[in-house]
């Protein structure tokens, strides 16, 4: 017998490397009771590629091995964009597997876990999965697991089916007898509980609970034992949506009922009338629903009484819907680990906190509150049950560290205890002794026992991200986190940023393969572009080589994509990559804050304001202690002119961060808007300047309050100097030259006024001509040329600004650029244009 056909032979074990035919694996990623799957690469076409394997144990099982080739066989016939394409069946080693196109997302288990979705994002999915059975039963495939693990939602947002595992074909032997169950329990079908033949509507009643499930975020049949979902599955209604889920219109429940019809006669008969019906709600305008009205005012004032009693019940409402959708997941906050080594190796412990922290951001069953927030209670007096009440978590990580340099081998000693703050109950502790170069190991190992602790299940994608531990140099490493502690402070400051520059480059000088050095390095170059510290395209295209080293050293690393994603929303405007990149930070680790807000600000730009609404507020949840999420909420609300939320979201980051100037200012605004009364707005900066005396951005608006209020001679006076007189940090002194020359054109002193406006125009030319497409130079200068009466070239100008930035670009800048050419109109006298402009903006 040769080797080959001995089916009792022991596999050769797939590990990164391994040559199957023409692919090379590179790392598992899945696994079932029917199938091991792995990330590979396609040799001869480049790509890559999923593999599909039967299990060892499963090769000797002839029935098996024939149902493992039918699922390839019912996939491979199946050519549609929300089914998973099979490209070729094969056998390696007696091993039968087949390849299929490699989908990067995650499952609908996964987006579940994590996500809320609305009854549009609800009828959205069940459209598309609902496509893709319609095209596999009109080739006669009937799934029979269509379940959310067997759903992958990919960067898009597309859903795919796959594992046609259980499928059964039209016109070929059945490999299941009738009688025996095959599916999983609480989505199968009332005849596959019973045993039944089935058919394609079978897949149909699944299809109703996975709609049940997203929309009421729990099992339509769930019950405490299998045999008793089973009997539910059987025998039971399920409770209305409307239940679980406001907003839900009697068309999408009676949808959701008909496809969980027990008779399969009154059930949907093909998937093509359950699309049409679901369509039928977008059309009709049930997306998101709108109820009808009642015609008769008793009936309109009854409805008022009971639904204003039930928010006045429900207590802890948002504005934008409910708060309590999500399942419930433990809270945890990690506090920042003491020192017990040297004083100079503080960063060493705040850094593996850091790492800590991160580890355990990537299980999605926990809620971890960002290191930001946590990190403020460094060295506190205050007690566990305080900090658990100011953070709203359920337990605490906290431990010490210290770092013993004194032997032949750097050792790392930290002793870690989980404490549940409602009453000090010590959940869990341990201690962990390692060299240095273990260190990864030892993360997550704490991050893995933490969740134990917690009774917190850990899907399979995190489970192999707990296990990739990078080898990296010690001394590397300890430049590493030397940079991201200088980073982190550095901000605006150029002599820390240099600092942070070099620590990372010598961490890739010492390990050239360490991607998370080069991913960092990237990232703080973006931000120096950004923030007007390195305006240089030179600096950018060194981002990008970064970039590219780390992708390719590290495709699937959490902190290589965020720094892609900033390359692209700070660096290129390419709104669109950003949240692509985003997004797959967020599937990685679902308690990254950043990545949280990241996306909220990026869907700001795009328009979708209610979005970016619900995004800060996750950040804000997160990392509560954090200022800035406030602000920009409040931000956020005053574009979408609401502005008392946005005074109620101000205040909050003030009150965590009074010092922050731009809350001020964004408080005064929306008060301004809201009253109409300059004097009332000049109250929020005045009580700005008791934290901030010397603000000069609070300077600006102080003055341009004191214009609209008419008090002219209080605006020149507050007018000192450019170094004391600004609202942004570009320009020079083109703030404080421009609004003194306004303020003295309304004092009638039309001489003095032009010099104080040319001077403005000179400082500015040098900077347009270094930045042409910088849209605020261009919109800046178009009123600058209208004070100066050149016409021609203020409209030049000022249309040059909104085509450098149009609002279907970027929705939360462009206007400024409608704004400003009305301004410019209002100045060369044509008035009709520049209400036209002003109408356009209030629409």
């Amino acid at each position: 017998m040769e080797p080959d056909d001995d089916k009792t032979q022991t596999h050769k074990v797939l590990i990164k490397g391994t040559e199957v035919d023409h692919y090379r694996i590179i790392k598992k990623i899945g696994a079932g009771g029917m199938g091991e799957v792995y990330l590979a690469e396609d040799t001869q076409l480049d790509r890559k590629v999923a593999l599909k394997f039967l299990p060892p144990h499963l090769c000797s099982d002839e029935e098996c091995r024939m149902r493992f080739k039918r699922e390839a066989q019912a996939a491979a016939k199946l050519d549609h964009p929300n089914i998973i394409p099979v490209y070729e069946v094969s056998e390696y080693q007696g091993r039968p597997y087949f390849a299929m196109a490699h989908v990067e997302g995650r499952s609908l288990k996964e987006y579940l876990s994590a996500e809320d979705p609305g009854i549009d994002q609800v009828i959205e999915l069940g459209v598309q999965i609902c496509e893709g059975l319609q095209a596999a039963h009109e080739q006669g495939v009937t799934h029979r697991d269509i379940k959310p693990s067997n759903i992958l939602i990919d960067l898009h947002g597309r859903a795919r089916i796959v594992d046609f595992g259980l499928a059964a074909v039209k016109g070929t032997n059945q490999l299941t007898k009738t009688g025996s169950t095959m599916g999983t329990i609480g989505y199968m079908s009332p005849e596959q509980v019973r045993g039944e033949q089935v058919d394609h509507r079978s897949d149909l009643f699944s299809l109703g609970v996975i709609l049940y499930e997203l929309t009421a975020r729990r099992l339509p049949f769930k019950a405490d034992t299998e045999a008793a979902t089973m009997n539910a599955v059987l025998n039971v209604t399920p409770e209305p949506l409307s239940r679980y889920k406001t907003g839900v219109s009697g068309e999408l429940q009676h949808i959701i009922s008909k496809l969980l019809e027990k008779d399969t006669q009154l059930r949907y008969q093909t998937a093509t009338g359950v699309i049409s019906d679901l369509r039928r709600l977008v059309v009709a305008g049930e997306s998101p629903v709108k109820q009808p009205r009642s015609k008769r005012p008793l009936v309109r004032f009854l409805v008022g009484c009971v639904i204003g009693l039930s928010l006045f019940a429900a207590g802890d409402y948002f504005f934008f819907g409910e708060k309590e959708k999500a399942p419930q997941r433990t809270m945890l906050a990690v506090l920042p680990f003491e020192n017990l080594g040297a004083p100079e190796d503080e960063y060493f412990a705040d850094g593996i906190t850091d790492e800590i922290t991160t580890s355990l951001a990537r299980l999605s069953g926990l809620g971890v509150i960002s290191r930001t927030s946590a990190m403020q209670y460094k060295d506190t007096d205050k007690s566990l049950r305080q900090i658990g009440k100011e953070l709203k978590v359920d337990c605490v990580l906290e431990g010490t560290i210290s770092w013993d340099k004194s032997g032949d081998n750097n050792r790392v000693r930290i002793n870690p205890q989980l404490i549940r703050v409602d009453d000090d109950v010590h959940l869990w502790a341990n201690r962990y002794d390692a060299v240095l170069t273990d260190v990864f190991a030892l993360q997550s190992t704490i991050a893995r026992e933490v969740a134990a602790a917690l009774d917190v299940a850990l899907l399979q994608s995190e489970q192999d991200a707990l296990t990739d531990r990078p080898d990296v140099d010690p001394a590397a490493y300890d430049y590493y986190l030397r940079g991201k502690q200088f980073f982190s402070v550095a901000r605006y400051h150029q002599k820390e940023l240099r600092t942070a520059e070099n620590m990372h480059l010598k961490a890739i000088e010492l390990a050239p393969r360490f991607a998370p050095a080069y991913a960092e390095l990237a990232s703080l170059y973006t931000e120096m572009n950004w923030d007007g510290v390195d305006t240089s395209q030179a600096i950018l295209d060194s981002a990008k080589v970064l970039i590219d080293i780390a992708l390719d050293l590290a495709p699937d690393d959490p902190e290589v994509c965020q720094a892609l994603g900033w390359y692209y929303y700070h660096g290129l405007l390419d709104f669109d990559k950003a949240l692509d990149a985003f997004s797959k930070v967020l599937r990685w680790q679902p308690n990254n804050t950043l990545a949280i807000a990241s996306i909220a600000w990026v869907e700001r730009r795009r328009g979708e304001w209610q979005k970016a609404v619900d995004g800060l507020h996750r950040a804000a949840q997160l990392d509560p202690r954090e200022a800035w999420y406030y602000h920009e909420l409040g931000n956020t609300y005053s574009s979408c002119r609401r502005f008392e939320e946005a005074i109620e979201s101000y205040e909050q980051a003030i009150d965590l961060e009074p010092t922050n100037e731009w809350s001020f200012l964004g408080r005064s605004w929306a008060t301004l808007n809201i009253t109409g009364d300059p004097t009332a707005a000049l109250q929020a900066v005045d009580e700005g300047f008791v934290y901030n005396p010397h603000s000069p951005s609070l300077t600006y608006m102080a003055v341009y309050y004191h214009l609209c209020a008419g008090d002219y001679d209080s605006a020149l006076s507050l007018i000192t100097g450019p170094k004391d007189f600004y609202l942004w940090q570009y320009g020079g002194g083109v703030d404080y030259y421009y609004m003194k020359g306004v303020i003295l054109a309304v004092l009638l002193r039309p001489d003095e006024a032009a010099i104080y406006f040319d001077s403005a125009r000179v400082i500015l030319e040098p900077f347009i001509a270094a930045e042409p497409d910088m849209a605020m130079y261009q919109s800046t200068l178009g009123k600058i040329y209208a004070s100066l009466d050149r016409k021609d070239e203020a409209i030049a100008a000022a249309q040059r600004g909104i085509e450098l930035l149009p609002v279907g670009v970027d929705a939360l800048d462009g206007p400024t650029g409608i704004r400003e050419m009305a301004i410019v109109y209002a100045r060369v006298d044509e008035p009709d244009l520049a209400i036209d402009y002003l109408d356009s903006l209030l629409r």
